[in-house]
């Protein structure tokens, strides 16, 4: 049995299996350390989403609403249910049927999901159940594969349970409770019918007091002995008075608490304030904005980085609180209590990406589309428990109270680094926060080294062989050509391809021949797999290198006649289109290439027991200069440009940000105020637009009670219970609700 550490188990699982993971661990056991290095490393085409915009964010990756174009609303995993008419006067609710019901997909990111391979979704506690059902079903129909579950992809679910967990309002609850134990991402029907491996991080980063440790571990299984709550007690002091510089953060569990106590520290402080705006480059909607866009600092200020220092010289770290010692118009210069130098905080770009297929290659890549540059530091007397998620104190108050929900004692006093910055300003009570029972199951549901290894194994044969069968398999490449062949007779004497006919039909015999010789060597393989005989492994590395060898020459042929033939198509004309599918056709030949190459170099890492790394493998060696890279401008446009024309609903939002009325855009645009009303409203539900620049809180209030209580989205029955608003009043606040949920 292999000697592998566990977090070795999890890369080799996400390498050289296709298994779904369930990876988490106490707070500080390096759970985002291990993500960055599988995105970095790993060979697969890889997507990474988070339930929250922050979240995607800090993860890299994008919001699961707007990868997966999931409706507003709750979703019924029942294939049969019909729901009654007016049921959307009751609650949003989706269901199989509703969910692909008008759902429009352009054909690029269906391309992207389709060349997924691993799915990561982290901070998953905040998925709820029936969200990943609906992921399911959308990853079985873009896919194209209705038997599988995700449609055949891999997905890494990263999280730990006992933190924040997700939230379900109760009319949507109403419908879910019939499908679901509770709203936990692991009660989904997919889920329990395909349970993923379970595997936990031991090691703990954060603190090193065993005591400490011990008592974390406690509260996190709902074991909490009297001894524990005497320990934790001893720091309990009422009287504590919080100073200005003494380093001592107050963690709340209201928003409006948190600001203000620092707003009333800030204000205190007799020393002038500084306003630093953040660089905002490309798209990086504010909703995402993972600090504030206007940051007020005074000299003497207490205040915390919310990053880590990426300059390699480990002057600060996520949650280290420090003292503002000196600021301008243009710096601010911090220091700490811990004996270290004062020194000049560095701007810190955070960066906003989506996912592109590049065209040549059929490889899923990152495309950097915006950047929010700001200074990494926020106001730090006080921070919400929610907030605090994923950051490390040296010293805080804590009110562990009743107001605290299950999961927030074990998450605040987890930020902790020892019990010697701790201060209560409430006991704690010794029963501790009861833990749902079907998570506190869950939770211990974990495989040990021992079980993991050799399940990794038979995993791991299953993977190569399927890989192996995949890569040399040409029936796809054969039928897109046989299709492409067919669309030359589609529109005779109407189209300038016809006489391009004969390219086709010699292009789809040479993949026909090599696909007979691609379906001899899938035999071998299964012969090879299927009898094991001694040496067997070396023995298919040997054939599956002479077989990769052949047809990366072969394949370089056919790929050379597409490229040839766009050669000879830039001096015809009208045949734009058609270049464009001559195109696909080389590109899916470079893939073809690239999937048998991989497929050797995986046989070669099992033998080496390495995991293989998107680095070694290496590129087919064919001309791709036919296709170009798509620029994307991330910095302003010169005045010069600023006349290009927009899309009418982007025109609006730009006069809007100009400080117009909806009426004056109208009368701008040459269009009606409805139809300028209808497009604020969609930036609302996008989150790029607060409700509030255009509803006042009262009137919001009171649209909204009427929503909750009545339970409903219609406009004509609101205003019957709204005296003074607008039918578009209540449409801009129906479209922040759904706004919670982007």
């Amino acid at each position: 049995m292999e000697d592998y550490s566990l977090p070795e188990l999890v890369s080799r699982y996400v390498n050289t299996t296709n298994c779904n993971l369930f990876l988490t661990g106490k707070a500080g056991t390096g759970k985002t350390t291990l993500l960055r290095s599988l995105r970095e490393n790993t060979h697969k085409n890889v997507l990474v989403c988070a339930p929250t915009g922050i979240a995607a964010i800090n993860a890299g990756g994008v919001t699961v609403h707007s990868l997966f174009q999931l409706p507003f609303g709750a979703f019924i995993p029942d294939e049969q249910l019909e729901l009654p008419e007016n049921v959307t006067t009751v609650a949003h609710i989706n269901t199989s049927k509703s969910l692909f019901k008008g759902f429009k997909m352009n054909s690029k990111k269906r391309d992207i999901l389709r060349s997924m391979e691993l799915l990561v979704i982290d901070e998953v506690s905040m998925l709820r159940a029936d969200m990943l059902d609906a992921i399911d079903r959308v990853l079985r129909h873009v896919r194209i594969r209705k038997d599988l579950p995700f449609g055949g992809a891999q997905v890494l679910f990263i999280g730990d349970m006992l933190q924040l967990p997700p939230v379900i309002k109760q009319d949507e609850w109403m419908y879910l409770r019939n499908y679901y134990q509770n709203g936990y991402f692991f009660n989904a029907q997919v889920l329990r019918q395909f349970p993923p491996v379970h595997v936990e991080l031991q090691k703990v980063y954060r603190q090193s007091d065993p005591v400490f440790v011990d008592i974390l571990n406690h509260f996190r299984e709902n074991k909490v002995t009297t001894n524990d709550v005497k320990v934790l007690n001893t720091h309990y002091d009422a009287d504590f008075e919080q100073s200005s510089d003494d380093g001592y953060i107050h963690l709340t569990t209201h928003n409006k608490t948190a600001d203000e106590k620092n707003q009333k520290w800030l204000k205190e402080l007799k020393t002038k304030e500084f306003t630093y705006s953040a660089d905002i480059e490309g798209d990086f909607p504010e909703h995402q904005y993972p600090n504030a866009e206007h940051l007020k600092i005074k000299e003497g200020a207490q205040v915390m980085f919310i990053k880590n220092d990426y300059s390699g010289e480990s002057k600060y770290f996520n949650g280290k609180i420090g003292k503002v010692t000196q600021c301008d118009s243009k710096d601010v210069w911090v220091k700490f209590d811990d004996g270290t130098p004062e020194f000049k905080v560095e701007d810190y770009e955070w960066e906003n990406k989506k996912y592109v297929l590049n065209k040549a290659t059929g490889e899923v890549e990152e495309q950097l589309i915006g950047r929010f540059i700001q200074y990494p530091i926020k106001l730090a007397w006080a921070i919400t428990v929610h907030k605090s998620q994923g950051l490390t104190f040296e010293k805080a108050i804590l009110d562990v109270g009743k107001a605290f929900a299950p999961g927030q004692v074990y998450v605040a006093l987890s930020r902790l680094t020892s019990l010697d910055g701790l201060v209560l300003s409430t006991p704690i009570n010794e029963r501790g926060v009861p833990i749902d029972a079907t998570l506190s199951h869950f939770t211990k549901s974990s495989m040990s080294i021992e079980q993991l290894t050799p399940h990794l194994q038979q995993e791991a044969h299953t993977f190569i062989y399927n890989t192996l069968l995949s890569a040399f398999n040409l029936s796809f490449l054969v039928q897109h050509l046989e299709e492409h062949l067919m669309t030359y007779d589609k529109t005779e004497n109407l189209s300038s391809k016809q006489r391009f006919k004969p390219w086709g039909k010699e292009i789809l015999e040479q993949v026909r021949t090599l696909k007979k010789v691609g379906d001899g060597f899938r035999n071998q393989v299964a012969s090879i797999l299927s009898k094991q005989e001694e040496g067997y492994i070396d023995f298919l590395y040997e054939r599956t290198q002479k077989a990769q060898q052949y047809f990366d020459a072969e394949l370089k042929k056919v790929h050379k006649n597409a490229t040839d033939h766009l050669e000879d198509l830039k001096g015809e004309r009208f045949v734009l289109g058609y270049t464009a599918e001559v195109k696909d056709i080389a590109a899916r030949v470079y893939a073809t290439a690239q999937k048998m190459i991989r497929g050797e170099k995986l046989v070669e890492s099992y033998i080496k027991k390495s995991d293989l790394k998107k680095d070694e493998i290496g590129k087919p060696s064919f001309k791709t200069d036919h296709i170009k890279e798509e620029k994307i401008s991330l910095t302003a446009k010169p005045k010069s440009e600023e006349k290009k024309k927009y899309s009418p609903q982007t025109t609006a939002y730009v006069l809007f940000r100009q400080g117009k009325e909806p009426i004056a855009i109208a009368r701008e645009m040459g269009v009606s105020r409805v139809k300028v009303e209808t497009f604020l409203a969609k930036y609302i539900a996008q989150g790029r637009i607060d409700v509030k620049e255009l509803v006042d809180s009262k009137n919001q209030n009171k649209i909204k009670k009427v929503i909750e209580s009545l339970q409903t989205k219609s406009i004509t029955t609101i205003k019957k219970q709204v005296k003074g608003v607008t039918d578009t009043d209540i449409r801009y606040v129906l479209a922040a609700l759904e706004a919670q949920y982007i």
